[in-house]
């Protein structure tokens, strides 16, 4: 969470405004963070699930209770990392692919049985309006995730394409 705890010091330097480069150039961003989320909150979120969630995740919710990243200053964004609320809001206590985060129509999934089995790839994507069963694997975890997402300066990296040529 080094990364992420960087992030937010530069980001609360200036009121959550900061400068990115994109394509379009140099622009200024907006994040919002909320307070991290206290003990009885994490552990309301496990018996919800009746399991425990992956700890670097846990570790994001201690840290910083949801947030709002990349927004443009004037029109917002769509940019949602769910707090412990929303969570509980969005999700079902039966499901087993939980919804974290919404990325511009793109849901960021924690598949728990994944994660029980004991494999660190726990994280999903499911793209736009498909449901949960049609996730694809980002084949990492919660936090090599959001560094990548802030390193990419909120880009949907998942969908950058190289080509790669073989010698």
């Amino acid at each position: 969470m080094k990364l992420f705890s960087d992030f937010k010091k530069v980001s609360d330097q200036n009121e959550g405004h900061i400068t990115i480069l994109n394509r379009t150039g140099i622009e200024t961003a907006v994040n919002k963070f909320k307070p991290g989320a206290p003990e009885d909150k994490i552990n309301d979120l496990n018996t919800f699930f009746s399991t425990t969630l992956p700890p670097d995740y846990i570790n994001f919710l201690q840290f910083c209770n949801g947030a709002s990243l990349f927004e443009h200053p004037e029109y917002g964004g769509e940019i949602t990392l769910f707090s412990v609320q929303d969570i509980i809001h969005y999700n079902e206590p039966a499901d087993r692919k939980i919804v974290v985060a919404n990325i511009q129509d793109d849901r960021i999934i924690i598949d728990l049985d994944l994660y029980q089995s004991g494999n660190q790839n726990y994280l999903l994507l499911c793209e736009s309006m498909n449901p949960v069963e049609y996730s694809g694997s980002f084949n990492t975890d919660f936090e090599t995730w959001l560094e990548r997402f802030i390193v990419s300066q909120g880009s949907k990296f998942w969908y950058w394409k190289t080509d790669r040529y073989i010698f």
